[in-house]
């Protein structure tokens, strides 16, 4: 005779298995979102890494060619070859007074001897001693020098040679720690560290201290013996991952309470309820669109309609942080990942045989706006420039703020006469929005302008190094103007802006 089974204990027996299915699939979600949160975290650091790299190699890489230019001009070669040590200190000092961003700049001999008065030249006892000490020009890395606050620097150095190869000494320039510490800066995400460390282990660039776990991605800069580490905090459990373990738990509760009411009456539909529940909790789990529970029973209406707040809630933060990621929060302006997501369609017009011009542009004297009257007034002068940026830009074409003061447009179809009218209309326009402040802002804009090569291989790192070679040359002929990229070699085109250096 077949004995009657326990409804209680067969319900209780389904009570524990459907609590131990939730707690596995909690656990496999919780797991899940650690392993994704660990991974974005990596993907991260690895870009913020890249991008500082970049601009550090960008930044050496501008002096090296500014260095290996002068060393091959034949006038300085004929100079010290017969010039005389005051020549040779003329020739040093009139490179010191065009160059306003480097702390020294010397000639020196074979063997790494100061070519004039070295105090003069701002060469110290230290940095002599690092070249005599090399024995040859050829062994000599960028050095790091801190002996004086304030005047903290790295230096490099060029070789000259005569027509036959033979060394007659070399080109020796400071450069100023603070150029790397403002890259550092700008390329820093909030809640991480950027250091920059020579071959002895010393500090050039710092910002930042990550305390307990951190994760970190390491950069060698090449032929300099200098590492830049990125680091951030390993984070246990990311805000989706708490929004996860709280919603399987508010969902757990819910269906333990049905199935208690289910002891008193059991039906295929509270089944159903169940399953397309455990469905939801899966889609949200996998970041899937989540269908809206409708519940068989008022009793369950609450429990649904919590679950579809939630998903909704989750959905609606995923749309604002996907559209936070690509715009810049001061300016409203795209940032540097947009404008690196829209870079392959300009290229691919360009291919395609349409003129398209990248403008790097640059806000002159924004330092000295920023000292003198507050980063409050700094921040509206960025927003007068974005402002007249969105007045001005096609909606085909592309503003962006890449870091600081630093903005990019990309603009199709326009010829140079068109490109310079675009310039000198957006200079007066901020111009004008400057002068609505009723300050004595000694401000303008720079520019370097290229053209994107109808060849696939140019890429968007070396688009930015051509307009940075650009926009320098603008900041070297005195500001305010804007400059377009030409092969090295070839005298520049200049078109000046309004009113002259701005």
């Amino acid at each position: 005779m077949h004995a009657p089974a326990s409804l209680q204990r067969h319900i209780w027996w389904q009570l524990l298995g459907v609590v131990g299915m939730f707690a596995s699939g909690i656990a496999l979600s919780i797991w899940f979102s650690l392993r994704a949160g660990s991974q974005e975290q990596q993907n991260l650091l690895q870009l913020e890494a890249t991008q500082a790299h970049v601009s550090v190699v960008r930044l050496l890489d501008y002096y090296h060619t500014m260095l290996d230019k002068a060393a091959r001009d034949p006038d300085l070669i004929d100079l010290m070859r017969v010039g005389s040590v005051a020549e040779q200190q003329a020739w040093a000092l009139s490179r010191q007074r065009l160059l306003p961003d480097l702390l020294g700049v010397a000639l020196v001999g074979p063997r790494g001897e100061v070519l004039g008065n070295a105090l003069s030249l701002r060469v110290g006892p230290r940095c002599q001693q690092d070249m005599q000490r090399a024995g040859t020009l050829m062994d000599i890395r960028p050095l790091l020098h801190r002996e004086i606050a304030g005047a903290e620097h790295f230096d490099l150095i060029s070789v000259v040679r005569d027509t036959g190869g033979e060394i007659l000494g070399g080109v020796f320039v400071s450069v100023r720690l603070a150029q790397v510490q403002r890259i550092v800066d700008d390329t820093l995400h909030p809640g991480h560290a950027l250091v920059v460390l020579d071959s002895a282990g010393n500090t050039i660039a710092r910002r930042g201290e990550i305390e307990g776990p951190r994760q970190e991605v390491r950069q060698d800069i090449p032929a300099t013996g200098w590492t830049l580490i990125a680091q951030s905090p390993v984070k246990v459990l990311t805000r989706s991952g708490k929004m996860q373990v709280l919603a399987g738990l508010v969902t757990l509760g819910a269906v333990l309470l049905l199935l208690g009411m289910g002891m008193l009456r059991v039906r295929r539909a509270m089944l159903n309820d169940i399953v397309s529940t455990r469905d939801a909790l899966t889609a949200l789990a996998r970041d899937e669109p989540v269908p809206t529970i409708m519940p068989h029973y008022v009793e369950f209406e609450a429990a649904a309609h919590d679950i579809n707040l939630i998903a909704l809630h989750l959905q609606e933060q995923r749309a604002r942080l996907e559209h936070l990621s690509l715009t810049d929060p001061l300016t409203g302006l795209p940032n540097r990942r947009a404008f690196e997501t829209r870079f392959p369609q300009a290229q691919g017009l360009a291919e395609r045989q349409h003129p398209v011009a990248l403008a790097l542009l640059d806000i002159d004297h924004f330092k000295g706006v920023n000292d003198r009257f507050g980063h409050g007034v700094g921040d509206q002068v960025l927003l007068a420039l974005a402002q007249s940026l969105k007045d001005l830009t096609r909606r085909a074409d592309l503003s962006a703020r890449l870091a600081g003061d630093e903005f990019v447009v990309l603009l199709s179809d326009l010829d140079a006469d068109g490109l310079n009218a675009w310039y000198q209309r957006l200079a007066d326009r901020f111009r004008s929005e400057l002068n609505a402040f009723g300050l004595d802002l000694q401000t303008g804009l720079s520019a370097g302008q290229t053209w994107l090569g109808a060849a696939s291989r140019d890429s968007i790192d070396d688009a930015l190094m051509r307009a940075d070679h650009a926009l320098y040359q603008a900041k070297a002929l005195g500001r305010g103007r804007m400059v377009l990229y030409v092969e090295p070699g070839v005298e520049p085109g200049v078109e000046p802006g309004p009113g002259g250096a701005g």
